[in-house]
């Protein structure tokens, strides 16, 4: 299965993207500055996010904002 994942640098998508990973699955980090493997960049700021970037994935999991320890 193919995520999406948004905020996956942060404490609770980070033990997502490793948790998904070690099931067999392809986690896809959205990421804020150039793309690296296994991630898409992303503007939130501006709304730019290219779509077929986005193809073939199953799940978009949705955790960026404010931390929770903030």
């Amino acid at each position: 299965m193919r995520v999406i994942i948004s905020g996956a640098s942060g404490l609770i998508g980070s033990a997502l993207t490793a948790h998904l990973g070690a099931l067999g699955h392809d986690p896809v980090a959205l990421v804020r500055r150039p793309a690296g493997s296994n991630e898409i960049q992303w503007d939130p700021a501006k709304g730019v996010l290219d779509p077929e970037s986005l193809a073939g994935a199953d799940a978009v999991v949705h955790l960026a904002g404010a931390g929770i320890g903030d």
